[in-house]
């Protein structure tokens, strides 16, 4: 509680997400609901223009990530014409979106629905719905059904890695919270508190669990899993 007061005595509106949300609402920005931004402190929303930011529902905004609807390169033309120039546009968010850490939105930038920016981005222009942007300009990586297939693909060896160096570093066997985000692999129903308040962070709770329990799993258990996963670390090192 303490903590709680001191952050809010501090960082004001910026003391968490929901704050800071809502100043960013009284300010004039349109955010929809279910948006969730995870270090306010370090992020940077344009209030100069908050008229000017259209934020859709079910938005994640990572760390020191910055939103911009103006742009004052023009003070270099007025020193050398003498005119004032002003450079402001609309930064417009769809639905379903997350902004990796250290991502830069310029002004008169419009995101589609379902996107992903990766970390690290300069974003501007029309970024396209169902998409995977990143880099510097962001540049369409690949479709987002692309990138579900490779993400499916990708975690039993995300797990196996994981379980190799809890395994090493701690010298015991992981426990399920240490496995958090790979719940889906090995669970139906019988969801622990940390995987329901994972699963709310989504902004999809009600849609996640209607089919979590109509599917089949990969594994009958936490346990098997790593059972699994300590067969495999054997085979691997045995090649070596």
């Amino acid at each position: 509680m303490l903590r709680n007061i001191y952050r809010r005595i501090r960082y004001k509106e910026k003391c968490s997400s929901e704050q800071y949300i809502e100043h960013l609402r009284k300010k004039g920005c349109i955010i929809g609901k279910n948006c969730r931004i995870f270090d306010p402190i370090s992020n940077i929303i344009d209030t100069q223009n908050p008229h000017m930011i259209k934020i859709g529902d079910n938005v994640r905004i990572t760390s020191n990530v910055v939103i911009l609807t103006h742009d004052y390169s023009w003070s270099v033309l007025a020193g050398i014409k003498g005119e004032v120039l002003g450079g402001i546009g609309e930064v417009t968010i769809g639905n379903n979106v997350f902004i990796g850490m250290n991502s830069i939105i310029l002004k008169n930038t419009k995101i589609g629905d379902n996107v992903i920016i990766g970390a690290g981005s300069i974003v501007s222009g029309e970024i396209k719905k169902d998409s995977v942007y990143a880099g510097n300009p962001a540049k369409k990586i690949m479709d987002i059904e692309e990138f579900y297939q490779k993400r499916k693909e990708r975690q039993l060896d995300e797990v196996i890695t994981i379980v190799k160096n809890i395994e090493i570093r701690k010298k015991r066997k992981p426990y399920r919270n240490e496995l958090l985000e790979y719940f889906w692999l090995f669970e139906k129903k019988n969801l622990s508190i940390d995987e329901i308040n994972l699963i709310k962070r989504t902004g999809e709770e009600k849609y996640i669990l209607n089919n979590i329990s109509n599917r089949d799993v990969q594994f009958n258990s936490f346990e098997e899993l790593i059972e699994y996963c300590e067969n495999k670390i054997e085979e691997r090192n045995g090649r070596i």
